[in-house]
């Protein structure tokens, strides 16, 4: 999503923070997204429902858990 216009060439995008990557592009490298057949749909389940603002999804069944660097982890 486009956050803001820099100047007239650059554009600031809102990324996911996991990303570690500066969010700003030039315009050249930035095209619309088009849904087509070879890259399918990139939303194949419906969004989260947002409880207080947070991010929120039903779990059917934990598969597997881990800790991994003092965090659990879980495969759903």
């Amino acid at each position: 999503m486009v956050v803001a216009q820099i100047l007239n060439v650059a554009y600031q995008l809102k990324l996911l923070e996991v990303w570690k990557i500066h969010n700003v592009f030039h315009a050249s490298l930035l095209t619309p997204y088009k849904e087509t057949d070879r890259h399918r749909p990139n939303f194949l389940e419906p969004p989260p429902d947002l409880i207080d603002g947070k991010e929120e999804w039903e779990i059917e069944k934990i598969l597997r858990h881990q800790t991994y660097w003092k965090k659990k982890q879980y495969l759903i």
